[in-house]
């Protein structure tokens, strides 16, 4: 089967809605105690004591967005995509105890790959 094919079935099986807002984080996930990044809509926290944020990765050639946000309508099955992220200089992934731990980060790359 053809991956295009798998992808179609994919956004048919889990419902999307391609008319959410370009200025907003994804609004299906505001219940889950994470904190939206206005400027760049991503969705970031804290999560096991290391700071996270929301990214693109094959959600990204479904954004039409603006370049460098992140994807305000796609999830799979509730589920967005994330990764780790780098540190002060491309250090360890910092550590937190609160969402507002990570706002010095929110900023740098992931440390790894963007994931489900």
């Amino acid at each position: 089967m053809s991956p295009l094919i798998v992808l179609l079935a994919i956004l048919a099986v889990q419902g999307t809605d391609a008319r959410y807002p370009f200025d907003t984080c994804n609004p299906g996930m505001v219940n889950e105690g994470w904190e939206c990044n206005k400027d760049n809509l991503c969705w970031y926290g804290c999560q096991e004591g290391f700071c996270w944020s929301q990214c693109n990765g094959i959600s990204e050639g479904l954004w039409m967005g603006k370049e460098g946000t992140c994807n305000t309508w796609w999830h799979y099955f509730w589920s967005i995509e994330w990764c780790w992220l780098y540190g002060e200089n491309y250090g360890e992934t910092p550590s937190c105890e609160t969402n507002s731990d990570c706002v010095p980060y929110l900023y740098n790359e992931c440390k790894g790959p963007c994931s489900l």
